[in-house]
């Protein structure tokens, strides 16, 4: 089987005609997802918008609606189907433009960005160091941040199910492979990487944890979108890997469902005026 470039790049671009569909907007990932935005403010003062990992431009539509016409906003995502629905999504704004780009390669000029957010996009990154050079680059010397991720303990009660049968499936090395193909950083580290390239008096770090309880159906939707990291199974043996997969989750149900525990860390970078 020939070799992504980006099998997570690829896996998203392929899904996402499927990505706002309700069961995903539902999962614990849409939910987690709304909270984020939601406690995301635009300030009159800022001039130029950055979303990094935009997705198909939700997140873009939400905040540029609420905020000052004049305030330009630019989407950027590295799948190229993400893109095209964030394109059609954002049509009738004309303040919002979609660029294809991602964290290590921002399409942008140096110093131009007021404010920079990111929901659940960094871990994705294959190069933490220049991606966090790339951030620093963009953003403005007056410029504010605002990035959502997971930490190093995400998922902590489907891993300890699944690790198991992925190991059986996979073997040492290609599941070693596929754990690094997500950045998950404990709270410290985060906070060390990111004061290489920005004031540290200027930064923090938040961390939160939060269980969300769903169905195996609710889950399975948002599964699918790191199907990136199995693209090395033959399709045989990935279909039996899911199925006791699945079977692994159904046997953590409680009566509210299925538990999923979301490690957050928040990268807010506040400058003083």
């Amino acid at each position: 089987m020939p070799t992504l470039t980006n099998p997570i790049v690829e896996t998203y671009s392929r899904l996402a005609n499927q990505y706002d569909d309700e069961a995903n907007l539902r999962s614990c990932w849409g939910r987690a997802s709304k909270k984020v935005l939601d406690s995301l403010r635009i300030k009159d003062a800022y001039q130029l918008v950055l979303d990094v990992g935009c997705g198909t431009g939700r997140a873009l539509v939400h905040l540029a609606s609420r905020s000052r016409p004049d305030i330009q906003f630019i989407g950027v995502d590295p799948a190229a189907n993400m893109c095209k629905r964030a394109a059609r999504r954002t049509a009738g704004h004309a303040n919002i433009k979609i660029l294809a780009g991602c964290f290590e390669q921002i399409p942008l000029e140096s110093a131009t960005v007021d404010y920079l957010y990111s929901i659940f996009a960094f871990h994705w990154v294959s190069d933490v160091d220049e991606s966090v050079v790339q951030l620093s680059r963009v953003v403005k010397p007056t410029g504010e941040m605002d990035l959502f991720f997971i930490g190093r303990d995400n998922g902590c009660e489907i891993i300890q199910k699944t690790t198991p049968i992925f190991l059986k499936y996979m073997g040492p090395a290609l599941l070693l492979a596929s754990a690094r193909m997500r950045k998950q950083l404990k709270k410290d580290a985060a906070f060390e990487l990111f004061a290489k390239a920005f004031p540290a008096y200027n930064l923090s770090v938040e961390e939160s944890y939060d269980t969300y309880y769903d169905t195996l159906a609710g889950h399975w939707g948002w599964w699918v979108r790191i199907e990136g990291h199995f693209m090395q199974l033959p399709p045989a043996t990935k279909r039996q890997c899911y199925r006791e997969v699945r079977e692994a989750l159904l046997n953590l149900a409680e009566d509210r469902g299925i538990p999923y525990t979301i490690h957050q860390l928040h990268v807010k970078l506040r400058r003083c005026h």
